[in-house]
């Protein structure tokens, strides 16, 4: 059912009996997360405040708007879920499916249809959005209040879409396959607003005085935040949000405050977002971290003062948060390794999904930072964005388009082509990993096992064999780590690099091909090849063997194109002074 075992929480735990009322049964999310009941009281509260409470907004308006911002996503889970809901609202299966594969060719009315466009752009290209879109609802009847609770249910569904990635849990219906195509183009660069010109919304005045969450919020953080001020037209929700930051934020009993606010830290700044970085920063100042430090962590919490198993936490968060289509249950069982309970992984998961339901809060209100900002997150910083795929050199027609959206919409067979367009260089990938022919031939498996689980939420952004090499070389890495004696592909120390200095690039015979078959030339070249370090045997296979780009091979490599090239250069040099002996002495023997 999920990563997670469950257990009895009773008959008088509230919580499942409103979501009894609600579902008619407790759905998977839920049982998922019984080792925390208090988190389990915090999330119903929020979805029974916006998801299931009838206000502004219908609740088939609201259904419609998860449905499609969860199929983006690319959480069948929650997919399948709402999916459900519409269906016994009355919406037939044929119009769902057009509605998330192509929402203005689904017949849904054009108000409808904007207000879906709105709640897409949010959960997608949240540092892009601006006043701009927000008037556009306005010109189509929607007031304030129907506005904010777009940008509510927009934020209730990513939260529970990473809930779902985070805690493995199986959906309680037959799974719906998720359509191909979401209609949702890429955000132009040079519209980028920031989630900071705003507020986009009215708002009403409530005093700490009179409205007892104003007072938590002002005695815990000695001021009321503004993404809560801006909420206002909606104090029961504010209510509810206030129960989740109290029963989920602030408990140290199973993490520790100081780690969910490093989790908030990098999740938001993987979101650019400035104004949850500068409030993460300041809670962290107030509980004794440097602003030196929290900038550290924001920036690269590899390089922080942090022990390993928080970096290990940290680094979970982050994939959870950037890169949800590669997570999968080794990333649980790498923090059990580490020695994290249950109960903290839970919490981490937790966390780190409402952090995302905050994250959207404030880009789609719009509202500007409360505390001094140390960094502006602007487009340059754009490669962090979630759902953003690492750049490539150029605009390329990607050679898989028509067979990933055929296995988008359900063709098993187009999959199989695609498993034999590629294995090839999927193996060779991995054999320059692992150097290990059975190894190679497992991780072979596993990649396109995530592949094909995943394929779902890939979006086209990058090139269909970019994003599997990435998972190949993320599952070699992995098993890579799991070894006794590591062989690492991160960058070693400055020392380590220092240590090799090429002694032997010599000019070779005029043309080595003629000193040996091309049989025997191969097999040599492999086997000096297999003698390498690992971080720079693959950087060659993708390179030189598989002919990648240089784009192609960093994005799969998760470096910069500067790094890539630094660690080809120094991989040709280590491999040509390898081989420079046995070209020498053929040529000699040639020569006598």
């Amino acid at each position: 059912m999920s990563y997670f075992g469950e257990v009895d929480l009773g008959p008088s735990f509230r919580p499942f009996d409103a979501l009894h009322e609600s579902f008619g049964f407790v759905p998977n999310l839920f049982r998922a997360q019984t080792l925390l009941p208090r988190v389990i009281e915090a999330e119903a509260g929020l979805a029974a405040a916006i998801l299931w409470k009838e206000q502004a907004l219908s609740r088939s308006q609201k259904e419609l708007i998860a449905l499609v911002v969860a199929a983006a996503y690319g959480s069948t889970y929650c997919f399948t879920q709402h999916y459900q809901t519409l269906g016994s609202l009355g919406l037939p299966d044929h119009q769902l499916d057009q509605i998330a594969r192509d929402r203005h060719q689904a017949g849904v009315s054009g108000p409808d249809t904007v207000l879906l466009d709105f709640a897409l752009k949010l959960a997608i290209s949240a540092p892009w959005l601006s006043r701009e879109d927000v008037t556009v609802l306005r010109d189509h009847g929607f007031a304030n209040e129907c506005i904010l609770e777009a940008i509510l249910v927009t934020g209730l569904t990513n939260f529970f879409c990473t809930l779902a990635t985070g805690l493995g849990a199986s959906p309680d219906f037959e799974p719906r396959a998720i359509p191909g195509s979401h209609n949702v183009p890429s955000p132009d660069k040079r519209l980028y607003v920031g989630g900071t010109a705003g507020p986009y919304l009215d708002a009403v005045e409530l005093s700490p005085e009179s409205f007892p969450p104003f007072a938590f919020f002002l005695e815990r953080f000695g001021l009321v935040p503004k993404i809560f001020r801006a909420q206002t037209l909606r104090p029961d929700v504010i209510e509810a949000e206030a129960d989740v930051v109290r029963k989920m934020l602030m408990p140290e009993d199973i993490l520790s405050h100081v780690q969910k606010e490093c989790i908030f830290l990098v999740g938001s700044a993987a979101n650019l977002n400035t104004y949850c970085v500068a409030a993460h920063c300041e809670m962290l100042r107030r509980m004794g971290v440097s602003m030196e430090e929290s900038d550290q962590i924001a920036a690269d919490h590899h390089q922080a003062e942090l022990s390993e198993a928080d970096k290990r936490l940290l680094d979970f968060a982050l994939k959870l948060t950037a890169r949800p289509s590669e997570f999968d249950g080794e990333d649980i069982e790498l923090l059990r390794r580490q020695g994290l309970s249950e109960e903290q992984i839970i919490e981490a998961v937790a966390a780190t999904g409402l952090n995302n339901f905050f994250n959207t809060l404030q880009m789609g209100l719009g509202i500007t930072p409360d505390f001094e900002t140390r960094h502006v997150f602007g487009p340059r910083d754009a490669h962090l964005s979630p759902t953003a795929d690492r750049p490539t050199e150029g605009t390329q027609v990607d050679p898989d388009a028509e067979l990933v959206a055929r296995v988008q919409d359900g063709d098993l067979d187009a999959f199989e082509d695609l498993v034999a367009r590629h294995s090839r260089r999927v193996y060779r990938t991995l054999m320059g990993i692992l150097g290990n022919v059975e190894e190679a031939q497992d991780a072979m498996q596993d990649t396109f096992l995530k592949a094909f689980q995943h394929i779902g939420a890939f979006q086209q952004r990058s090139k269909f064999s970019t994003w599997l090499v990435t998972i190949a070389n993320n599952t070699g890495v992995q098993r890579l780590r799991e070894r006794r004696h590591v062989e690492s592909l991160d960058e070693a120390p400055a020392e380590a690099d220092a240590e090799f200095r090429p002694r032997q690039v010599r000019a070779w015979a005029e043309d080595p091909e003629q000193l040996c078959s091309q049989a025997e030339r191969r097999d040599l070249v492999e086997c000096e090849l297999m003698k390498l370090p690992a971080k720079y045997r693959v950087v060659l296979v993708l390179r030189d063997i598989e002919q990648l780009s240089g784009a192609e091979a960093a994005a799969a490599l998760g470096l910069g194109m500067p790094a890539m090239k630094a660690r080809l250069f120094r991989a040709r040099l280590m491999l040509r002074e390898a081989l420079a002996p046995h070209f020498a002495s053929q040529a000699k023997r040639m020569g006598q």
